[in-house]
């Protein structure tokens, strides 16, 4: 074998590889794609590349290969440990992003990420305050409807009052005229 052919092989291999590795750089980067790739040389050297990290790749081409496999071929306590696993990540993901925002389990996250967390506290934040002023505005309109409503039966009970005062009193129609208190007189301060 001439040694010229083995080295322009590996110059080959290794230009063919970074070629290889930087288009999925660049499906990675222009698609927003997750993407893995595995290498092994005829030497048996590993070469690998990932868009994120290469054991998530790997758990999520498992996982998908599994949900496509059928039902039928796989045995009943396959499919049970599958789906706790599925419900345990469906549930870690919102203790996750609950611990994130309360200021836990920051440290692995990228500033652009903590920027985000903090917009999204801000929204929430506004939106808890637009909601403590509605539920504010609301108490306030129905305190002032019983208020009203309080102030009115006051007055009919005052007027009812006068009326009886002054027929107890023994007056004659014309004196009870006389008297005569609307309600229109009588202000309750209001609140």
């Amino acid at each position: 074998m001439n040694p010229h052919s083995s080295s322009n092989e590996h110059i080959t291999f290794a230009k063919r590889r970074n070629l290889l590795m930087k288009k999925a750089n660049d499906l990675s980067q222009l698609w927003d794609a997750e993407v893995g790739i595995i290498i092994f040389s005829c030497t048996a050297q590993l070469y690998e590349y990932s868009s994120s990290s290469m054991d998530s790749v790997i758990e999520r081409y498992n996982n998908l290969k599994r949900e496509a496999q059928p039902k039928l071929d796989r045995s009943p306590i396959d499919v049970l440990e599958e789906e706790i696993a599925n419900l345990i990540r469906r549930l870690q993901g919102p203790q996750y992003n609950c611990r994130q925002l309360m200021g836990e389990d920051v440290s692995g996250l990228s500033v652009k990420d903590i920027q985000n967390l903090g917009n999204q506290l801000e929204k929430s934040l506004s939106t808890i305050r637009l909601q403590k002023e509605q539920i504010m505005a609301d108490q306030i309109n129905e305190l002032h409807r019983k208020v009203n409503l309080i102030n009115k039966e006051n007055a009919e009970f005052v007027e009812k009052e006068l009326i009886m005062y002054i027929f107890r009193e023994g007056s004659s129609s014309c004196e009870a005229n006389k008297y005569h208190v609307s309600y229109a007189d009588i202000r309750i301060p209001s609140p």
